[in-house]
Order: structure tokens, then sequence, then C-alpha cells
């Protein structure tokens, strides 16, 4: 029997983004996937794994990335643009639409038929309740109190709350905010604030 290993749960991810990329998703690497909904907002997919020995579990995060958010962040800090990192995101299980759906979890002694279908099961759950909640989110105005309710987190949230502010046209505000967080978050802020606020002085 096939072992629960590193190369099982390459193999299971495979069979996986292949199951999203034949529900219409885009796949842009081998093992990255999305949904181009507009204007550079596209659904973002995240499939967290758990390797255990005897089962592969999957717990699927969905959300949305921002092309024009994330790039200019990126280009500020001096790092390599990803279409890959979530913009925002939850556990998928938070969806009202997803909440009784089973948890996903392969296991060696599992029949084929039964994998394909459990990665199809994947990829329908993320084309309808993943689908609709990613288009519920997509704009800036709807995504900045979702940003700011995780500034505390810091994790890329304070420069993604700057940058939503910029990219609606609240360039006072955007100041303001990025001028307060760096005040008592120096060390951690000033990589993306000093750029930041050159970049608006600038204007």
């Amino acid at each position: 029997m096939e072992r629960c290993n590193a190369a099982f749960k390459k193999r299971i991810l495979l069979q996986c983004y292949d199951a999203l990329e034949t529900m219409g998703f885009t796949r842009y690497r081998k093992e990255d996937v999305d949904w181009p909904i507009h204007d550079g907002f596209h659904l973002w997919v995240g499939l967290n794994t758990g390797l255990h020995p005897d089962r592969l579990n999957i717990n699927p995060f969905v959300g949305i990335h921002v092309v024009p958010l994330d790039r200019l962040i990126d280009k500020l800090e001096g790092s390599k643009y990803s279409r890959s990192t979530a913009t925002y995101a939850i556990h998928m299980g938070e969806l009202e639409a997803a909440e009784d759906e089973q948890a996903f979890a392969f296991g060696p002694q599992q029949s084929e038929g039964f994998i394909l279908s459990e990665c199809e099961r994947l990829a329908q759950l993320y084309a309808t309740a993943g689908l609709d909640y990613a288009k519920s989110i997509a704009s800036y105005e709807t995504l900045l109190p979702l940003l700011e309710g995780r500034v505390e987190m810091l994790g890329g949230y304070p420069e993604r709350v700057a940058t939503c502010l910029y990219l609606t046209g609240r360039k006072s505000e955007s100041r303001k905010f990025t001028e307060d967080f760096l005040k008592g978050k120096h060390d951690y802020f000033k990589g993306f604030a000093v750029p930041f606020l050159q970049m608006l002085n600038e204007l």
C-alpha cells in the first residue's frame, strides 16, 4: 500500500489543483490556482495541509488577492510580487454555505475513485460558496473594514489598510493612518511606511 508521506501529499494536492482547473480556475503555476473576478481582484485559494501517519487533512481557506494593492506594497518594500499571497482570507468553514461540509481527509487506503470524488467536492465548494464569498468582498470599500479588523495582528495588514485607503483616493486618511501607526510600531512598519510616505509626498 502507498504510504502516507510527502509524496502522497504532493499527489493529492496536484489532484485537487487538477480538479480546480477543470472547474474553471486559472492554473498559473503547478500548485497554484485562482479565479480572476474583476479589476485585479482574484478569488484566492489556500489549501492548508496536515500530514499524519494515516491521513492527509486539507483545510481549505478562501479569500481575495488584489493585484494592484499587493503589487504596490511589494514594490515599495523591494520584495518580489507574489500572486499566491492572500490579501484577506478566512477558513472555508466560516462560510454559512460551507459549514455543513465534511472535513477533507485523504488516506492511502482509500480508492482512487473516492479520492477523485473528494477532490471534485473540494473544487465544487470553491466554485460555489468560495466564489460567492470572494465576489462579495471584491471591492476596496468592502475590503477596508475587514483589513482594519486585523491591523493589530500585523502580518501585512497595516500595509494593506494604508494602501487600500490610498487606492480609494483617501490620501490624507492614508497618510494619517501610516504616520500614526509608524509611531506605535516603528521597527515593524518603517520598511513600508518610509517609502510609502515618500511616494505620497511626491504626488
